[in-house]
């Protein structure tokens, strides 16, 4: 009996208790969108595409400079000594001289196809870093809006289970005083308790995982001291995509990653070009100039200037197999882009199929949630109701509350799952990240949304 008469008051000091646990320092709290900004500052990934981008641009600029004028100082400086043996030795004297030779060639490429192919890939290459650019930072919102969501998620359910423990707090109060005067069973009291324990678990557990997304939100914006704005209730996200078919095609003509696949082929079918163009005669204008103080076969001779105007011919007749292979490895590699670009098509129009039958789903799946949370909210307060007058037992009570902790729970991931649908539809099928980051996150706060700026009809 003294027992049951103290629950009440351990759960309270274990409520205080916990919540000196949990308590988290003040954070400011930040929109989607300025999360995703901070990500595009801060995130390694994107600034590794960014390099990347650069690294091309490079490499462009070294092939294309192997087609312009090359021109090169030469210069060297000698230290000159002729001694003569046996009988000459007798006939000429000794000598000691410096020598100095320094001049510059120039040369110009005329004709040079495996160059001019190699220019070709170079750019192909750069329009593939730029669509890698592009497609990093649709998969940085991806993942910046969903670490976002989720911390906005596991507080709504670390929320509701706070208020259902609140809510079993007063129940097994009023369950114990009802006990003490043998107006329930001990079954029923110990019911509310282990029910109570259970969602404190639950509370608990929720706490943790919402403290381990914030980590992951942390991880892209390198900021731990931001927390997102709450999940509004009503969220507006209409699509103007009108069916999956539609859907495909838009994603077949504007994804990045079928372009930056598009791009392989096209730097490969150049690779091939360049190796059988290596085939061909390379034909360059050479000019000279020299001037020279220097013997000849260690004999001394007068200061002289050589100049000259050259064209030079290469043409290879045998390279011992190498060069014939390195067609085959092209080739190869052009087959294998191909493929790959197929392959990257099919997941691609899948993926936005897939983003517009979740999308619908999803939407239908929140209108049920938000009906099952109505009629939950009746059911607690009819149970509740009932078990004040008697009519009803007090397990008919936890049935309810934990009906409506399961029901606010499917709400908020249905927002969630519907947000994230929308979200992926909208950039598989052309919309800009940055629009649709400034959307979603006025229509996570509650602002009404009409369309997405940048979205393809």
């Amino acid at each position: 009996m003294n027992f049951f008469a103290t629950v009440p008051k351990f759960c309270c000091l274990l409520i205080l208790f916990s919540d000196q646990i949990f308590a988290e320092e003040a954070k400011v709290q930040i929109t989607l969108e300025v999360a995703y900004a901070k990500a595009v500052e801060d995130a390694p990934m994107l600034a590794a595409a960014k390099f990347r981008v650069d690294s091309a641009k490079a490499e462009k600029s070294a092939a294309i400079g192997q087609l312009l004028p090359q021109v090169m100082l030469r210069g060297s400086w000698s230290d000159n000594k002729i001694e003569y043996d046996s009988f000459a030795a007798d006939l000429y004297d000794d000598q000691k001289y410096q020598g100095e030779r320094y001049g510059f060639q120039a040369r110009q490429t005329l004709f040079n196809v495996s160059r001019v192919y190699e220019v070709e890939r170079q750019n192909a290459l750069l329009d593939r870093s730029k669509d890698d650019l592009d497609q990093t930072q649709l998969d940085l919102l991806i993942a910046v809006t969903e670490a976002y969501m989720n911390i906005q998620v596991a507080d709504a359910d670390a929320a509701q289970f706070q208020k259902e423990f609140d809510a079993l707090v007063q129940q097994l109060e009023q369950a114990t005083a009802l006990y003490e005067r043998s107006l329930i069973s001990v079954t029923e009291l110990l019911e509310t308790q282990s029910r109570m324990d259970a969602v404190k678990a639950d509370l608990i557990r929720a706490q943790g995982a919402a403290d381990i997304t914030r980590e992951r939100l942390s991880q892209f914006t390198g900021d731990r001291e931001i927390e997102p704005m709450p999940l509004r209730p009503a969220i507006q996200l209409p699509s103007t995509v009108a069916s999956a078919q539609a859907a495909a095609r838009l994603a077949m003509e504007v994804s990045p990653a079928v372009l930056a696949e598009e791009d392989s082929v096209s730097a490969a079918r150049a690779a091939v070009d360049r190796e059988k163009g290596s085939w061909w005669p390379e034909v360059d204008l050479l000019i000279t100039q020299q001037y020279s103080d220097v013997g000849f076969d260690n004999l001394t001779s007068p200061p002289r200037t050589t100049e000259s105007v050259s064209i030079e011919i290469n043409y290879p007749l045998i390279q011992g197999g190498s060069g014939r292979a390195r067609i085959r490895g092209a080739e190869a590699e052009f087959y294998a882009a191909r493929n790959e670009l197929e392959t990257i098509k099919r997941e691609i129009q899948t993926t936005a199929r897939s983003a517009w039958l979740r999308l619908r789903a999803a939407a239908e799946r929140l209108t049920a949630a938000t009906q099952a949370v109505e009629t939950s909210e009746v059911s607690v307060a009819a149970a509740t109701e009932s078990v004040r007058i008697g009519s009803a037992r007090n397990t008919d009570l936890l049935l309810a509350l934990a009906q409506e902790t399961r029901a606010q729970r499917d709400l908020s991931h249905a927002h969630q799952l519907r947000a994230m649908a929308w979200l992926e539809l909208e950039l598989v099928t052309g919309s800009k990240p940055n629009a649709v980051a400034s959307v979603l996150s006025d229509a996570l706060v509650g602002v009404g949304v009409a369309s997405v700026s940048g979205s393809v009809p």
